[in-house]
């Protein structure tokens, strides 16, 4: 167990924070100084153990799951986004990112954050680069591939935005939980390329994908199963 004592400022910190969301506590400033503070526990806690924490979901392990940081952290992520402090949202993320070890895709959802913090900034080329640069690196990974669409669409590189969908998607792939985050990014191109024609294609085959979800989850519940699998046939 850690024996920093930063640990119980941490924890008053976050106390505030959910108080903050509830509307009990005015003062946002509580994520920004947790974040922090955090990031300073992590950094005294590798001098005593180089190996603290290395990759972020050790967090938790590591501290006898007494502070729940990473959901926190999930939150902060959440909470500075919807506020639109996209330069902060930014900062988090390569904060993080560098700090921590990502293993495999593991790191996808905190690359796709940044991609789209960059993208609000209005730093577009950046955006790219940096979508091209992991792309490159995880061919496969469509998080990637989606992050790196928005940012070409953004960019006007309708061309190549195209042919990025195009190693995700053909005509005869149907919707599925995995790649539905590709036919989004796909109906914004079409959008974005003037063909409306396509867009509706693409939105009707979501929309049924959506529906499809929400009867399945209506049907799970009403017979007291939550844990089946929402592939769609």
């Amino acid at each position: 167990m850690m024996k920093n004592k930063k640990w119980k400022e941490f924890d008053k910190l976050t106390y505030r924070c959910y108080n903050n969301i509830a509307g009990l506590d005015s003062d946002d400033t509580c994520w920004k100084h947790a974040f922090d503070l955090l990031m300073g526990i992590v950094k005294e806690e590798r001098k005593q153990n180089p190996d603290f924490a290395k990759e972020l979901y050790l967090l938790d392990d590591e501290t006898d799951y007494m502070h729940d940081t990473v959901e926190w952290i999930e939150d902060c992520l959440d909470e500075t986004d919807m506020k639109e402090e996209y330069q902060q949202l930014l900062e988090m993320c390569n904060e993080l990112i560098e700090n921590f070890v990502w293993s495999g895709y593991t790191g996808s959802d905190m690359k796709f954050r940044k991609s789209g913090a960059l993208r609000m900034l209005k730093r577009t080329d950046e955006a790219v680069q940096f979508c091209n640069h992991w792309m490159n690196k995880e061919p496969e990974n469509i998080m990637a591939g989606t992050a790196y669409v928005y940012a070409l669409i953004d960019a006007k590189e309708y061309e190549k935005a195209k042919q990025i969908i195009e190693m995700f998607l053909d005509d005869d792939t149907e919707c599925s939980e995995e790649n539905e985050i590709m036919f989004i990014a796909a109906s914004r191109y079409y959008g974005a390329a003037g063909n409306k024609k396509k867009q509706k294609e693409l939105d009707k085959i979501i929309k049924a994908y959506d529906d499809y979800i929400d009867d399945k989850m209506m049907n799970d519940w009403l017979e007291g199963d939550d844990d089946g699998e929402y592939d769609f046939l």
